[in-house]
């Protein structure tokens, strides 16, 4: 079992502050844990993108005005003094000057991933208030112990980092937040994240496994939510987006269908001939020809 001291773990620093510094950090099997004291000198907006599921406990008062965005626009209720962000997301931040002492655990632990994304505790999204005294009481305990490491230190702040993530999880199964918890559902940014990325890439080989890295899932997590979230499958979508392209680019008689095929991602006109049938009931020339003599034409010498 290894600990480590090292400048460079997945520790979420927030780059835009005017200073930072690390009090103590440790590594245990893929958990991260440190003290950090950090602040700005002047009004700052900032973007957070943790890669780890990431759990922070304020060892002081946080500064009242320092505030994460609800949407684009508006600023959320200010967070209290434990915070829960999953791995994945974005979230944007205002923060006022002042200094802010946080202890933060970060979880690349095979252990704590599993049940984060336990299908029983849904897809997790952030919770920038967690109401409960064990976990409250559990982190200041961690704390505690960072700063004054005794015997067996290494096992004893893995269990207790473990437990915190157990007790995190069972919290947000019995209160039913966040992310609707027990409902199997993905969080909406998540959702429109799979979508984006799909819209951009379609005329590639999409796979379900660079699709759930890119919101820092596994495939089968992202399968089972995103049919409970939409009510259909994710291949299901893929496709039905790619006919939706494909008949977007017949309806411009100037492309050539294979180009249409290669860039709503068939490996052959052949291919894309058979999908488009199967989808709409015409060949791609059958619907190009259709779509083209049912568009209105103007005089426009008249």
């Amino acid at each position: 079992m290894g600990i480590a001291d090292r400048g460079d773990l997945p520790m979420c620093a927030p780059h835009t502050a005017s200073y930072f510094r690390i009090e103590r950090e440790i590594e245990i099997n893929g958990i991260f844990a440190d003290i950090r004291h950090f602040g700005w000198n002047e009004g700052s907006r900032a973007l957070y993108e943790p890669n780890s599921y990431y759990l922070d406990f304020s060892l002081g008062p946080r500064c009242p005005n320092s505030r994460f965005f609800r949407t684009a626009n508006e600023l959320a209720d200010p967070p209290g003094d434990v915070v829960f962000l999953p791995k994945g997301g974005e979230f944007a931040t205002w923060s006022e000057p002042g200094e802010h002492s946080l202890l933060c655990l970060t979880f690349a632990n095979e252990r704590a991933e599993e049940l984060f994304e336990d299908e029983r505790i849904a897809d997790l999204a952030p919770c920038l208030d967690v109401q409960s005294v064990s976990i409250r009481q559990g982190l200041a305990r961690l704390a505690n112990e960072l700063r004054h490491p005794g015997f067996g230190q290494a096992i004893l702040l893995e269990s207790m980092a473990l437990l915190l993530a157990v007790e995190l999880c069972r919290h947000f199964q019995k209160s039913g937040s966040p992310g609707d918890a027990g409902s199997g559902q993905m969080p909406i940014w998540r959702l429109q994240r799979v979508r984006d990325r799909i819209e951009a890439d379609l005329g590639t080989d999409l796979s379900v496994s660079c699709l759930a890295a890119e919101i820092r899932t596994s495939p089968r997590h992202l399968i089972r939510t995103f049919r409970a979230t939409t009510g259909e499958t994710l291949t299901g979508y893929i496709a039905k987006r790619r006919i939706a392209r494909a008949q977007e680019q017949l309806r411009d008689d100037a492309m050539m269908i294979k180009v249409i095929a290669g860039n709503c991602g068939f490996q052959s006109p052949a291919a894309f001939s058979a999908a488009f049938r199967r989808a709409t009931g015409l060949t791609p020339r059958e619907y190009r020809e259709r779509s083209i003599s049912c568009t209105p034409s103007f005089d426009m010498t008249s």
